[in-house]
């Protein structure tokens, strides 16, 4: 995480290679985000290595392939040493992958071969060929035993066997030991750690330190206990009245795994921001100070932000939830904050380019008054950007909601806190004290000290460690932990604000004495000290190592009495429970459509607004209002078929209003080759226009955006109005194994009936490509699209003409005839 193993994994490989060890060919998989990484070091520290990115879309990477495959043909051997390719790669092209005979495979971000049973793991241990592997992960252990099983079994499949022997051998350290039997834990942990020995090279922070090979600065942990505002309280209590059923049925075992799950996210909900519920919202909505004080959370963030943006620090900002970015969002906008923002929306190449935004170095002419440089905030959804990334730019880093799984914070907390970062880091949790949220933290520190056990060094104590079980962590166990907070002592009506729903003037003051001592920790003289990890609350500061158990364990009685407490509670918060239903909606129909209407008016507005401030304008048609009747058709238009090139029209039609038409899908990213390129030579507009139309939101599917061309803009000139309309009817998502979808046939009629009418309105033919006819196995789609050009045609009494490109292979051919 942070420490040079994509630097060793290359100086291993050549060693091999240079010391005639292995020839090679050495396979590296990774995760698409870090294979710019990987080739900035090759290109650094390993010039004599041949490297190959076999990344790419389809065309490309069977460009690649053939290349291979002739030069093989040639020469009798491979084009590369190294092929660095992406896990999902390695799935979709292990046909072709397979067939290679590696030599060394080396895995990086190896924790992704954690469950045996996935696809990944199958493919690459039934179907490659690699006799040798190396596992990079900065955490071999995340949840249980199984998973460190599943990666040993990866790398040595014949001294690791099946999971029942492993487990059977080392049962003992997943469960619970008192007295003797404890000896018995200890002894199987050592055990296990003198095996792992022989196949682990452990590089760690500490060790690199005291070794004199690393110098890092510090690093100071801080979990601060924020309380919950009036509302949430409120939010939270109605929460668990509303799931009480669900909470006595648990006790016995009637309760699903998807209802317990559902209970804990929507207390999760209330603990971040009651925003987060559809109805609590203010309408309509209007910035202000309600969106801060409605959350303890957003209150705490809003005073650490303004001291660190005061002492010139930057922030990485980590959500589990994007809809919570997009409240934080808003809140950094109220601000007036700098910031970007990563969450798995934004494409490859608009995530490195705010990374080389954040990343830029401060400048000291160029600071504001404030002594910032570039923005002050990096907001990341923790699994889209916690791996992989090198922001060692920011100094301070807050996680607002906690992932479920410990080690994925462990790893975002490593973006910043790494080689490279000069400054002291300070990291800051923000938990919300005595909720599900506490829970959560308490088996998140059960599940890493069960990792320190197992590969911590021999002086770690096992005899702290209680109840850690294959189990623990899972939403049972959530549930149950609940009765550690009693539901009586929630008050709602305990604030001496005027307004109810916000925390009092002197509950603020201590709130910002707490965040001063937060922010000071970064002051505080920490050499002298082994434990740089802390807790804070509004009271006191004390050391992780003092904190009291709240955590314990799965006691059902202690649940019961829990449950009839909460049920005696709820009679007292059934005011607040019907004060929460009229905020929420328990409302008419005709109120919720009112309601939604307005906040269809108000995205209106802010996506005008937006427009205005770039000076964009539309260029989308909109939809016919007179619909002609279908039943009235005659013969005066038609549908032609001719040769040529449909972006010259003058050749078919001279000195007529023509409109050229082409299909795009709504990624925002122009093109290469056919169409796209032949659009682009006629004028540069075009393709300005279309990616212009998506970042101010106006690119959707079923638009038709119709660009007038001027011949002072265009490539040649031309004898007569000309059009070119760009019709959106495929969708894009990098997440798919096709990223792009096949042409929508609804979506490509409503934009031939806009560009039909179109036409129709300039008196212009229309002039396309021979759409969705690429090969035999695309003809039923060509004579679906056939009859709705006719149908159109006829409609609007215009002319389609349909181009067939003719080759210039089939040009020779013909003029040999």
């Amino acid at each position: 995480m942070g420490l040079g193993k994509t630097l060793q994994a290359i100086s291993l490989l050549s060693y091999l290679k240079n010391h005639s060890m292995s020839q090679g060919p050495f396979l590296i998989l990774c995760p698409l985000s870090v294979t710019d990484g990987w080739l900035s070091e090759f290109r650094k520290f390993c010039t004599s290595l041949r490297v190959m990115s076999y990344v790419g879309d389809k065309e490309h990477r069977f460009n690649l392939r053939r290349m291979i495959h002739d030069h093989v043909e040639i020469s009798d051997e491979l084009p590369f040493d190294v092929l660095l390719t992406t896990y999902d790669i390695a799935i979709m092209d292990q046909h072709f992958l397979s067939q290679i005979p590696w030599h060394y495979a080396v895995i990086d971000e190896a924790q992704r071969l954690k469950n045996s049973s996935s696809v990944l793991y199958n493919v690459l241990e039934r179907q490659f060929i690699m006799p040798r592997r190396l596992l990079l992960t900065g955490t071999p252990i995340q949840n249980n035993l199984t998973e460190l099983w599943a990666l040993l079994h990866f790398c040595m499949p014949s001294v690791f066997g099946t999971l029942d022997e492993f487990t059977s051998t080392f049962k003992e350290a997943g469960i619970s030991m008192t007295g003797s039997e404890s000896e018995i834990v200890k002894r199987k942990f050592k055990i296990l750690k003198y095996i792992l020995q022989a196949f682990m090279l452990r590089r760690t922070k500490s060790l690199l330190v005291e070794s004199g090979a690393l110098a890092l600065p510090p690093l100071t942990e801080i979990t601060v206990l924020v309380p919950l505002v009036p509302l949430q309280e409120k939010l939270y209590v109605s929460v668990l009245k509303k799931e009480l059923q669900i909470l006595l049925s648990f006790a016995g075992g009637a309760s699903s795994h998807q209802s317990l799950q559902n209970i804990v996210i929507q207390l999760r909900k209330a603990c971040s921001h009651p925003y987060l519920f559809n109805g609590i919202e203010p309408e309509p909505y209007e910035e202000g100070e309600h969106l801060v004080q409605a959350s303890g959370k957003l209150i705490v963030l809003d005073q650490l932000l303004k001291k660190l943006y005061e002492s010139g620090h930057r922030v990485l900002l980590f959500a589990q939830m994007t809809h919570t970015l997009d409240i934080l969002q808003d809140f950094l906008e109220l601000r007036k904050y700098t910031y970007e923002r990563l969450d798995g929306s934004v494409r490859a190449e608009e995530r490195f380019a705010a990374i080389r935004r954040f990343s830029t170095l401060p400048n000291e002419s160029k600071k504001n008054v404030e002594g910032q440089n570039g923005p002050f905030v990096f907001m990341i959804s923790t699994r889209a950007g916690g791996v992989g990334l090198n922001l060692v730019s920011a100094d301070t880093v807050i996680f607002y909601e906690q992932d479920w799984n410990p080690q994925a914070d462990k790893q975002a907390l490593q973006r910043a806190h790494r080689i490279g970062q000069l400054n002291h880091v300070l990291s800051i949790n923000l938990v919300t004290e005595r909720t599900i949220e506490e829970v959560i933290l308490r088996r998140a520190e059960r599940k890493l000290k069960l990792s320190q056990s197992v590969i911590g060094q021999e002086k770690d104590s096992v005899s702290t460690i209680k109840d850690i079980s294959m189990e623990t962590g899972n939403m049972h166990s959530l549930i149950f932990g609940l009765h550690v907070f009693d539901p009586s002592g929630t008050n709602p009506n305990s604030n001496s604000s005027l307004d109810p729903d916000m925390l009092s003037d002197e509950r603020i003051t201590k709130l910002d004495e707490m965040t001063n001592r937060v922010v000071n920790m970064r002051h505080r003289d920490l050499l002298s000290e082994v434990d740089h990890t802390f807790e804070i609350n509004q009271k006191d500061l004390k050391r992780a190592s003092d904190k009291v158990d709240l955590d314990p364990g799965l006691d059902e009685a202690a649940y019961r009495s829990w449950v009839e407490k909460f049920k005696e509670a709820v009679g007292s918060v059934d005011s607040v429970s019907l004060e929460l239903e009229r905020r929420k909606g328990s409302c008419s129909a005709e109120e919720r459509e009112a309601r939604r209407e307005i906040a269809r008016k108000r995205k209106e507005d802010n996506k005008l607004a937006k427009w205005d401030a770039v000076g964009y304008r539309s260029l989308a048609v909109e939809e016919p209002d007179n619909i002609l009747d279908e039943s009235v058709i005659d013969d005066s238009g038609s549908v032609q078929f001719v040769y040529g090139d449909c972006t010259d029209p003058c050749k078919i039609c001279p000195s007529k209003p023509a409109i050229i038409f082409s299909c795009v899908d709504n990624s925002g990213s122009w093109g290469r080759g056919g169409m796209f390129n032949a659009l682009m030579n006629l004028s540069s507009t075009i393709p300005d226009a279309y990616e212009t139309a998506y970042e101010c939101g106006d690119l959707h599917m079923g638009d038709l955006h119709l660009i007038e061309l001027e011949e002072a803009k265009c490539n040649r000139s031309i004898d007569a109005p000309l059009w070119v309309a760009l019709a959106v009817v495929q969708s894009y998502s990098a997440r798919r194994k096709v990223p792009r979808s096949p042409i929508s046939i609804p979506d490509l009629e409503v934009c031939l009936s806009k560009a039909s009418f179109s036409a129709a309105q300039k008196s212009a033919s229309l002039h396309m490509p021979r759409i969705g006819y690429q090969d035999r196995s695309q003809r039923s789609e060509w004579y679906t699209i056939e009859r709705l050009l006719k149908k159109y045609a006829a409609l609007h009494r215009i002319n389609i003409y349909v181009y067939y490109y003719r080759r210039p292979s089939q040009e020779a051919r013909c003029g040999e005839v």
